[in-house]
């Protein structure tokens, strides 16, 4: 299938001050010259969020309504994939789409729908990462082990059991909406979780376990409800952390894949949260524009290394800082193979690790890959 079939393009906007690009001859000549792609999604048929899959349009219409990124960006939008005669079609229709967006090597952002579909996202950004991550803003662990059916609620095991070597980190979290058995599964697979209350506090502890994945996926009800009408979650991220979130995803240069779902338009007669879920979508476009030109590879002159001793570990750690983007990574030990682990990491991490106390993230990972 070719994109053409798998996608029915946009017909018609009424504000474009984004400058987006509507494409609808999907021509190698013109999808090469993109910075990045974005893809509506229709299908909620999974799920109790009945609604969800008009929720692209809505979202289209407010994210062109606003101004341009702090840097110009060739933004693609190749309207809705087609959704399928039942849910697996949908799936298969998303999967095959972004897998032929992804020879274009650009960020691609879908929008719409329910987060079960991550799970066919997954298959194509991942792919060709050693260390495949995956970053999960939501409120709940959507693995419910009472629900026997694939769902948006019960998600998590297929996309483990798919995707064996992954790392899971969940953002935003409230402890009181997901079981003790999520909490405990989660423990049991060495995968990190940021609570609620943790990135309320201090929103730049997120950054480095975003900048991590190759693919993030948010949850829009992860938002509060007060900033966030057409949620049902009392609690939540503030908007303006939701959106400084997304920036984080964007400016990351492993992102290749960006997906925000759970909207409702049926709920939001204010579109107060059709707003917010256009801003989300703008900062991730805005830190894709503003991404630095980095080589990622850790040995040659343009990353500066320090070298620091700690009693957990038989060998020197090694940190590495970016002269390009003064971002900071560290090295973690893989056991005794040759390879190397190398995690995003904050100033405040390292200053840490200098001062004796190894971050929880990074013993999580240690334990991961020790297995």
């Amino acid at each position: 299938m070719t994109l053409k079939d798998l996608c029915v393009p946009v017909t018609s906007l009424n504000t474009n001050n984004l400058g987006v690009q509507i494409v609808s001859t999907y021509e190698d000549s013109e999808l090469v010259a993109a910075d990045v792609f974005l893809l509506g999604y229709l299908e909620d048929r999974n799920s109790n969020n009945v609604g969800a899959s008009r929720a692209s349009a809505q979202i289209r219409k407010s994210l062109c309504a606003l101004h341009e990124t702090s840097k110009s960006l060739k933004i693609f939008d190749l309207g809705d994939c087609r959704q399928g005669e039942n849910v697996s079609e949908s799936y298969k229709n998303l999967e095959k789409c972004v897998e032929l967006l992804s020879i274009y090597g650009k960020p691609i952002i879908v929008f719409g729908g329910t987060q079960e579909a991550v799970c066919s996202l997954a298959q194509v950004s991942l792919q060709r990462s050693a260390y495949p991550s995956v970053c999960l803003i939501d409120a709940r662990i959507d693995r419910e082990e009472e629900l026997e059916d694939f769902h948006n609620q019960n998600y998590l095991n297929r996309l483990i059991s798919e995707n064996k070597d992954v790392r899971l980190v969940h953002i935003a979290n409230q402890e009181y909406l997901s079981s003790r058995d999520s909490f405990g599964w989660m423990n049991d697979n060495s995968f990190y979780s940021l609570r609620l209350g943790e990135c309320n506090s201090n929103i730049e502890l997120s950054e480095p376990l975003i900048r991590d994945a190759q693919l993030v996926s948010f949850d829009a009800n992860s938002v509060r409800f007060s900033d966030n009408p057409s949620s049902s979650n009392v609690n939540g991220l503030y908007s303006e952390y939701a959106c400084q979130c997304a920036w984080y995803s964007g400016y990351s240069p492993r992102m290749n894949m960006f997906f925000l779902s759970e909207y409702n338009p049926k709920n939001d007669d204010d579109v107060i949260s059709m707003q917010l879920c256009a801003q989300i979508l703008w900062h991730v476009l805005d830190g894709i524009s503003q991404r630095k030109n980095e080589t990622g590879d850790f040995s040659d002159e343009t990353y500066l290394k320090r070298y620091l001793k700690h009693p957990m570990f038989p060998q020197n750690i090694c940190f590495y800082e970016s002269m390009v983007s003064q971002t900071m990574w560290v090295e973690i030990p893989v056991g005794t193979t040759n390879k190397k682990r190398i995690v995003p990491c904050s100033l405040h991490d390292y200053e840490q690790f200098k001062n004796g106390t190894v971050p929880d993230s990074w013993i999580v990972e240690y334990q991961r890959l020790a297995k």
